[in-house]
């Protein structure tokens, strides 16, 4: 017990559960940014104005781009984000201009992402909340493949963490106690069926051979 306790309190192994938590919660967030936006209403007491604003602003930039938008249309959006710079001084002349400015909108839409993810995540009741409401209105999203893979890992891990060393082999040992048995068993069924037949065989035998003595003496 006190391996255990040990084990889990190691600053590693807190790391790694923490990376896990936190991107599965990054992911389900991204999905459910779209439902939050059109239905902004069930929010109001839950997402505050700024944060409310800094959802809007990106969906509109995702629009924006998706809809090959000029960057210089949205320049009202991206001037306020905290993480503002003049994304155009940076352009690579050797690109055409419309490579740049997708370049750029990637650029924007990952800071603007990331100020959401900041205010949402890291605040777990207003994202349990969140949850909660779409849950209730059924309008959660379905989880995505790879989210219901990253919570399987999670357990996974976790599982591996409580256990110890001296768990995992009685576990091992136990799992080719196992195997043993049914290939025992297998070997016994396997033993009977062919018992069975014989018998069946043996017996189908005799009875068409006492038919044929009786058809014989009917016939002489």
């Amino acid at each position: 017990m006190i391996f255990l306790l040990v084990k889990l309190s190691t600053i590693e192994t807190q790391r790694i559960m923490v990376v896990f938590d936190d991107l599965v919660q990054k992911m389900e967030l991204i999905e459910i940014l779209p439902v939050i936006v059109s239905h902004a209403d069930l929010f109001k007491s839950t997402i505050d104005t700024e944060t409310m604003n800094e959802i809007n602003r990106h969906e509109q930039l995702k629009h924006a781009l998706e809809t090959n938008t000029p960057l210089q249309s949205v320049t009202n959006i991206i001037e306020k984000l905290p993480q503002f710079e003049n994304y155009t001084r940076c352009f690579d002349k050797a690109l055409s201009r419309n490579a740049n400015e997708h370049i750029a909108y990637h650029y924007y839409i990952q800071q603007s992402i990331r100020n959401i993810l900041r205010r949402l995540v890291h605040q777990q009741n207003h994202f349990d909340n969140i949850k909660r409401i779409l849950q209730s209105k059924k309008l959660l999203p379905p989880q995505k493949d790879v989210i219901k893979l990253l919570k399987m890992l999670r357990d996974s891990a976790m599982e591996r963490f409580l256990t110890t060393p001296l768990e995992e082999r009685e576990k091992d040992d136990q799992i080719k106690s196992l195997n043993t048995r049914l290939s025992s068993n297998e070997t016994i069924i396997a033993k009977l069926e062919k018992e069975l037949n014989d018998a069946i065989a043996d017996r189908d035998a005799e009875v068409c051979l006492e038919d044929f003595f009786r058809y014989f003496i009917v016939c002489h």
